[in-house]
């Protein structure tokens, strides 16, 4: 599949008939087990929360891991998120301006933005390891397992919104601005 330089991916007479190349297709594999992963959390967080809520008040007490589960779930699915959304163009973005300059520009401000997100990525991968790696001794309160499991969650998904960024701009993909302009 071929970006335009608009960003809107697939436009084009022959994008759509294109196979994709192995860059696009490595991205589209890797959207795909974050979907299957991120909807098995969402899963887990609200089959989590129905039992905390039954404990509460159908038993008369709710079980003290349940809260802390769904909040390192949360925060795990956040962080994940970010390389599940990033080539549809489902992030937060306000398009005016992109929207109101010719293709050139247009080009320059995506391959701004684009060093933005990469820059980004590098600073909140690299604040996830070293948050991760000072709380490695500490253990959670509830579930007794390292800090390091929830704040690993940061670095995690700094790398997979830089790797999927990465691939589909070598797969000659321009990311949109607004999900509407994706097309596949």
């Amino acid at each position: 599949m071929s970006a335009s330089v608009d960003g809107a991916a697939g436009s084009g007479a022959g994008a759509a008939r294109r196979p994709p190349n192995a860059a696009i297709a490595w991205a589209r594999r890797i959207e795909r087990v974050l979907d299957v992963v991120l909807g098995l959390m969402l899963l887990a967080v609200a089959a989590t929360l129905f039992y905390q809520v039954f404990g509460r008040y159908v038993v008369g007490r709710a079980p003290a891991w349940t809260e802390e589960v769904a909040r390192m779930l949360v925060a795990w699915m956040a962080m994940l998120g970010t390389g599940a959304c990033l080539r549809s163009g489902g992030h937060i973005a306000v398009g005016a301006l992109v929207d109101a300059v010719g293709p050139r520009t247009r080009a320059v401000l995506l391959g701004l933005r684009d060093t933005a997100m990469m820059a980004t990525a590098f600073v909140l991968g690299w604040a996830g390891f070293r948050f991760a790696e000072m709380n490695a001794v500490q253990d959670s309160p509830a579930l007794e397992i390292p800090m390091t499991v929830p704040y690993a969650s940061m670095c995690v998904g700094a790398v997979l919104m830089a790797v999927v960024l990465g691939l589909a701009r070598l797969g000659g993909e321009t990311p949109p601005v607004d999900s509407s302009l994706h097309t596949e």
